[in-house]
This record gives structure tokens, sequence and C-alpha cells, in this order.
């Protein structure tokens, strides 16, 4: 099985798949290696992605917390519960930090995300809501039913850490917090998952359903967020673009991710197998 991470690693803009990596992945994906897409988006926009991959594939989304069929039906989902949701709101609020959370609209129908509008929004709130308001409802976060699988925020770096030290603080344990900096927006995007959620944790899901080891995974990634499966998996690529802290713990770095950098990964795993 190969799991590769999105942005920065698969996709260029406009969520373009290169066209030599793309006949590569196709190739790979024919002669029985398992595609599989591992990504901290919601299912909508990864959907944009694999529909310019050109085949269908399984899919970890949400960072872990949901895991897609081929077919759009849902092999596996992790909810936050209404009182965290409504803890993290108070806190959101108490700071005037609006919170969006995301949910499976794929599966249950209505809308993707929901903006909390109890607190001022910034411009990066606007600019989000705007680009993608046919599939997002603004209202007040603590009447939806539980079903949100991650929630999220934009802010400036300082203020995010400060919101990040609070929920530890107050819900130690609870929950795992990625900060990540701005990608297309002036602001740091911060993602709130539960504390068991992580990309690896969704792909060992699929492991299960197609009974793949650990030996027989290999995962690219470019960012912190990629780390926990990274550093699971017994092959391990990092992206030449992404975040250099993660070089200790990969097998090899590859070449930038709108250069066909994955081709070199889609060598070393036809390589491996032949040796094999």
């Amino acid at each position: 099985m190969l799991a590769l991470d999105l942005d920065g690693t698969l996709a260029i803009d406009n969520h373009q798949v290169l066209p030599a990596t793309r006949d590569a992945l196709k190739h790979l994906h024919d002669a029985d290696v398992e595609v599989v897409i591992a990504t901290g988006r919601r299912y909508r926009s990864t959907r944009y992605v694999i529909d310019n991959l050109g085949f269908e594939v399984f899919a970890v989304c949400n960072g872990g917390a949901l895991v897609k069929m081929p077919d759009t039906s849902t092999l596996h989902e992790s909810s936050f519960s209404s009182r965290q949701i409504n803890e993290l709101a108070a806190i959101a609020r108490d700071m005037g930090i609006p919170l969006m959370a995301q949910r499976d609209a794929h599966d249950r129908g209505g809308a993707d995300f929901v903006i909390d509008d109890q607190s001022p929004w910034r411009h990066s709130f606007h600019q989000y809501f705007d680009a993608n308001k046919q599939w997002g409802v603004a209202t007040d976060i603590t009447t939806q039913p539980a079903e949100f699988v991650v929630a999220s925020t934009f802010g400036e770096e300082s203020n995010l850490q400060a919101f990040r030290d609070r929920i530890d603080a107050q819900h130690p344990g609870e929950y795992t917090n990625i900060i990540v900096p701005p990608f297309n927006t002036d602001d740091y995007y911060m993602e709130i998952s539960q504390s068991a959620i992580s990309k690896w944790q969704g792909l060992q899901h699929l492991m299960t359903h197609f009974d793949i080891p650990a030996e027989a995974l290999c995962c690219v990634g470019d960012e912190l967020n990629d780390l926990s499966m990274l550093m699971a998996a017994t092959h391990s690529v990092a992206m030449g673009n992404g975040n250099k802290a993660l070089h200790p713990h990969v097998t090899f770095v590859c070449g930038n991710h709108d250069e066909d950098g994955i081709l070199e990964v889609v060598d070393y795993i036809q390589h491996h197998n032949a040796r094999c």
C-alpha cells in the first residue's frame, strides 16, 4: 500500500496531479499496489484531487478521523461528542476566536462544515466561507448534532498558540492540536482532533481491511501532521519541499511535489517489490 498526503505532496495548484505522476501511480495501482490518500482535507475537497488522479481510491480524510471507500461510502468515522464541541466552543468564544467544524456530508447530506457565528470572523474565515459557501453553514455551532470529525480555526500564530495552551490546560490529554503555517491565506491554521486520531490511526483501518502489515506500507508526506504515519510505516518518504523536521524519521527524501518527486517513490517501490 502507498499512502500519499495531498497538499505539498501529490496535489499541485488547483487540485491537479502532474501527468507523469498520475500515469506512474495508475501503473502502480494496476500492479496490485493499493494507492490511498491520507490527508487533513475534508472528503469533498479530497474528491477534487481523486477526480484528477483518474482512478478511484480509498481516502483517509480529516487527519484520520474519516476513512472513505472508493464508492464514497464510509468505512470508519470518529466524531466529537456534544460535550467536546461545547467545551471547545466555550474556550474559543471566551477568546474571541471563531470555531469551525467539519462533518461527513457525503454520508449524511447537508453541509460539509459549520462556522460558529458567535465570535467575530477574521478575513480568512470570510475568504474561506465565500469560496466554499455552497458547502457551509454559519450558525451557533453548539446547537448542531454531534457528528463533527474535526474542529479548526484561523488566526495569528500567537493567538492560536494561546488557544492551544488553554485547551491543553483545561482538558489535558483529550485533544491533539496542530498549527500549520499560512497556505493561500495570511493566517495560520489550527486543527483540533481527538487525541487518538492521526493519519496513522486512520490508515490502520485500511490495513486491517486489506490485511496489509506495516512492512508492506509506504507513506509519503511533507508536514508535521504526516509524522505519525511516517514514523510508523516501514517505508517512509518526505517531500523535498516539505518540513525538514521530518527528515530524521524517514527512509529517504524525494524531490519536490511540483517536480514529479513522487516518481522517485514509485521507483523505490518497484525496485523493492522486484527484490522481494
